[in-house]
């Protein structure tokens, strides 16, 4: 069954709540707080902002958009991935996306790249890198390490690449659109990050949850996934085991495994080093 998520701020939420209230229908879904069926189509809400649509979504979200007075309009979307994970590279993609194929890609179901499964992502994103313009940037742990070395922190590194990516984009799209980035810090200290750089792409608008501002942020954090997942792989196969995602126990054991059998140097091209993992596990470069 196809489906959609939105992410609903509380007067969103209490807008189709109204709407969908002649259609409640009772629930026992976990945390959801309302459920409403019309058709073939089936919307639950819950209590974290998430509306799911499950079921021929395309006109039902119409619908919701015209209610909350989203109107489609062409951007650039800027999304990174990478930044909790111990091991792999951070990613950076920014995404041209043109009023036109909005409701191409919504029909595609592009949402959040945290939203859709690995599996998902390696349908969705080729499709996605031939149908857009885009730009990608990898920082491998190598150069991450360096720049932490230099007195970079993790939301400046973050800057320093969303501001190249975006740089690309821009060239590649002959009409100026607006730019849009999910904010990791205020505008005024991403604006500061950069003030060493030669070149600096100053008209963004910076929202939390972008990605339900514009379906741009959402399709470049789709690209980004996808690329972080190749170079996973590339650096696995150097490790000689599946290495896992983000910075938790499993991770740790991974972590340990390594160092004791192939020692500090394995961890160096494929680990962020500054990472606390390696503080709480005693892990410090070898004589």
């Amino acid at each position: 069954m196809k489906n959609y998520s939105l992410t609903l701020a509380k007067n969103q939420m209490d807008l189709l709540l109204e709407m969908y209230g002649p259609y409640q229908v009772e629930t026992n879904i976990p945390h959801a707080i309302f459920q409403a069926k019309k058709a073939d189509v089936s919307l639950i809400f819950y209590q974290n902002g998430t509306l799911l649509i499950k079921g021929e979504f395309q006109e039902e979200l119409r619908l919701i958009k015209n209610r909350l007075g989203l109107i489609n309009f062409s951007a650039i979307g800027s999304d990174e991935v990478g930044t909790g994970d111990l091991f792999g590279p951070i990613v950076v993609c920014s995404a041209f996306v043109s009023a036109d194929d909005i409701e191409k890609l919504e029909a595609m179901g592009v949402r959040d790249s945290k939203n859709i499964t690995d599996r998902q992502i390696i349908e969705l994103a080729p499709k996605l890198s031939k149908m857009l313009i885009h730009s990608v940037l990898i920082l491998k742990p190598n150069k991450y390490n360096v720049m932490v070395r230099r007195g970079f922190n993790m939301n400046k590194i973050k800057a320093f690449l969303h501001n190249q990516a975006i740089l690309l984009t821009v060239k590649k799209v002959e009409k100026e659109v607006p730019v849009i980035v999910d904010q990791f810090c205020l505008p005024k200290i991403y604006y500061n990050y950069l003030k060493d750089e030669s070149k600096v792409y100053r008209d963004i608008s910076f929202y939390t949850n972008a990605e339900n501002i514009h379906i741009s942020v959402a399709a470049a954090s789709i690209i980004a996934r996808y690329a972080f997942l190749a170079k996973m792989q590339q650096f696995s196969r150097f490790a000689g085991i599946r290495l896992l995602k983000g910075a938790g126990k499993d991770v740790d054991k991974q972590l340990v495994y390594l160092y004791k059998r192939k020692g500090y140097d394995t961890l160096r091209p494929i680990t962020k080093l500054n990472f606390r993992n390696l503080k709480k596990n005693q892990i410090t470069p070898q004589n």
